[in-house]
């Protein structure tokens, strides 16, 4: 939800996922890295194994891999995207459109992304990063088809 007038840190806090979108797009695993804190201070919850990543190296493994499996350009959609911040905490939720062409097959899908900012000498770094898609529990199937205009799929 956008307030009215957001405040200077949920203004860095929006440019800050801006940046990160553009260096997504470039699949520029260095400029992705940059916007992670430094070894065990990050975590991550992603799409695919393991069930936790912990620390840049393994997540800048999970990235090299993860450009590697598409062809062509990679492009990013923000949808409603939140962001809830104070001193030195910030929380940003956004829907995110992925679409491009990964191992040989399209993909349009949309996740669900929230991002956990500490400011760590004086840069907002994110501390953790969770991806997610809804699931049919009775089938155990991920619900890609689903987007921020049609949540249950009609």
């Amino acid at each position: 939800m956008a307030t009215a007038h957001p405040s200077p840190i949920e203004q860095e806090i929006r440019q800050r996922m801006q940046d990160w979108k553009a260096s997504f797009a470039a699949k520029d695993v260095d400029a992705m890295m940059s916007f992670y804190a430094d070894g065990d201070a990050f975590s991550a919850f992603d799409l695919m194994p393991p069930i936790e990543f912990r620390g840049g190296d393994m997540w800048r493994e999970n990235w090299v891999s993860f450009f590697t499996a598409f062809q062509g350009p990679l492009n990013l959609e923000f949808s409603s995207m939140e962001v809830h911040a104070a001193d030195e905490l910030a929380v940003a939720r956004v829907f995110v459109r992925l679409v491009g062409v990964m191992n040989g097959q399209d993909t349009d899908m949309w996740v669900r992304t929230t991002n956990c900012f500490r400011r760590i000498d004086g840069r907002w770094l994110m501390i953790h990063d969770h991806v997610s898609v809804p699931l049919d529990f009775a089938t155990g199937r991920p619900l890609t088809h689903l987007t921020p205009e049609k949540p249950f799929g009609e």
